[in-house]
């Protein structure tokens, strides 16, 4: 294995396994290795992100059609995962609500997929209300990864947890997951050997963990989408070791 396989591999646990907690322990979507068979739309929003991201390609494993994908900056990194000869699409949000929720429905009617019963949120908060409640059918559930917990009643919501796949919260956002975790990691692994699968785009930062605040803020002014950054622990000024 190649060094930028290293890196690219540094960016698939945290991310991956929240989605995969997210779409096949609280939204009870089909599995890689059991798929669907049917077509089952899937809303996501904030899909550049590396969460949003590799709940894309976890559906698409679980041949989950079509996705609907909403983005900003990353759009052209969604359309890459995108398969449009199944119904997938991706959407701006950057036109405004209303007209996204107006593409959404006009495309759903035009290929007579049915109602939306599953969407995410990947952590985006407030923003995604607004798309996410109007889309989703009010008896589908709509699944939130932490720290994002608003309201979308009455749609039914779920709230998601990484934690769960190691038993950290003592059932807080719920049951044990370290099965599902197993079995996840294990496709990973599979998936990865087979080419059905890969990381997240990824930046290496310069010196180290002495580059993580100045890495933390320019996330916080909107520098970077659609990417994650990796840091090389040797790097760090005056480390030892």
């Amino acid at each position: 294995m190649n060094t930028d396989s290293y890196k690219e591999g540094a960016t698939i646990p945290l991310a991956a396994l929240t989605a995969a907690v997210s779409l096949f322990r609280n939204l009870r979507l089909p599995t890689p290795w059991n798929p669907a068979t049917t077509p089952t739309p899937f809303l996501v929003y904030g899909a550049s992100s590396a969460v949003g991201s590799y709940a894309i390609k976890l559906a698409r494993n679980s041949k989950i059609h079509p996705i609907i994908a909403v983005a900003g900056k990353g759009t052209q990194h969604v359309e890459s995962m995108l398969d449009k000869t199944k119904g997938d699409v991706v959407l701006d949000y950057r036109s405004g609500s209303d007209q996204v929720v107006s593409q959404i429905r006009e495309h759903l009617k035009s290929g007579d997929y049915g109602a939306v019963k599953h969407g995410l949120d990947p952590g985006i908060g407030e923003p995604a209300q607004k798309i996410l409640t109007e889309i989703v059918d009010s008896d589908g559930v709509i699944n939130l990864v932490l720290p994002s917990s608003f309201d979308v009643a009455p749609i039914a919501r779920t709230l998601t947890s990484v934690g769960i796949v190691h038993n950290q919260e003592n059932g807080a956002y719920g049951a044990d997951g370290s099965d599902l975790g197993l079995v996840t990691c294990r496709w990973f692994t599979r998936a990865l050997q087979a080419w059905t699968f890969n990381g997240h785009p990824f930046e290496v930062r310069a010196k180290g963990l002495e580059g993580v605040e100045q890495a933390l803020q320019d996330l916080k002014d909107g520098k970077q989408s659609a990417s994650k950054y990796v840091f090389r622990i040797a790097e760090t000024p005056g480390l030892e070791g």
